[in-house]
């Protein structure tokens, strides 16, 4: 089964025809407006936001529910952590209180997950880098080693879905030769058996590309000099970020 986190797909939509640096830019402010939500009532505004974001990207909900039920043992994770450790030491464990915090963080991890994959989903990788490219413009080291941190960020994110389908091939071949993961030894033991033979198959990957891109003469290029255009577009769903935005950090400072 092909793993949806980390996969772009390509539609004819809003989101979709946005600028990359746009893009980015939405992506910041969503995810700053999830880690300061601080209760339920401000997480409604930025999952009701985001849902519409999703839906305006023409790609099936399925699609975006299958990314969280990837990530599903990390959000249980997390909920077991913050109900057995609350973060305010006045709160016992497994509290009404530390339940409800609990509960706050897993929504606000999976809001996050959600994001990244919206993210992911209608930005190519070599947008996701070539919306860096806009910071070229910059005196200094920082702009000079702009371009090379959009070409690095561009291959990594191109691994993301590769690793997956190993991953995914690695767990098949070893249920084929009949490994079974019965109690928590068990357990442990067929994750380092996935983990080990994973990073041995990315390693291997990376150090074929590399000496692809050394056999190639791949060395540092002056950066493309296009202009950023912004248009309505981007100005609205800019303009509505940063409204949610100011909604949150409003209804934050009201509740505390």
């Amino acid at each position: 089964m092909r793993q949806n986190f980390g996969r772009y797909i390509s539609r004819e939509s809003l989101i979709h025809g946005l600028e990359p640096f746009a893009k980015l830019l939405l992506f910041a402010m969503i995810i700053t407006s999830i880690l300061l939500c601080s209760g339920w009532i401000p997480l409604v505004p930025v999952a009701a936001f985001l849902t519409f974001l999703c839906l305006s990207s023409r790609v099936s909900i399925t699609f975006y529910l299958g990314s969280l039920k990837y990530f599903s043992w990390m959000f249980a994770l997390s909920f077991a952590v913050n109900v057995i450790f609350p973060r305010e030491s006045a709160y016992g464990a497994f509290s009404p209180e530390a339940l409800n915090i609990a509960g706050i963080y897993s929504v606000r991890l999976a809001l996050m997950v959600l994001a990244g994959t919206l993210f992911t989903v209608t930005t190519a990788p070599h947008e996701i880098g070539d919306s860096l490219l806009v910071f070229t413009g910059l005196r200094g080291r920082v702009g000079r080693r702009m371009a090379d941190l959009a070409t690095i960020l561009s291959i990594a994110l191109r691994f993301v879905p590769v690793m997956f389908e190993e991953a995914e091939r690695i767990r098949t071949a070893q249920m084929l030769r009949g490994q079974k993961a019965g109690g928590l030894r068990g357990r442990v033991r067929a994750v380092v058996n996935l983990i080990v033979p994973l990073f041995q198959s990315s390693l291997r990957k990376a150090a074929s590309l590399g000496f692809a891109l050394e056999s190639r003469c791949y060395g540092y290029m002056a950066p493309r000099t296009e202009r950023l255009r912004l248009g309505g577009r981007e100005a609205a769903v800019i303009t509505a970020s940063a409204l949610c935005l100011v909604l949150v950090v409003a209804l934050r400072s009201r509740i505390s």
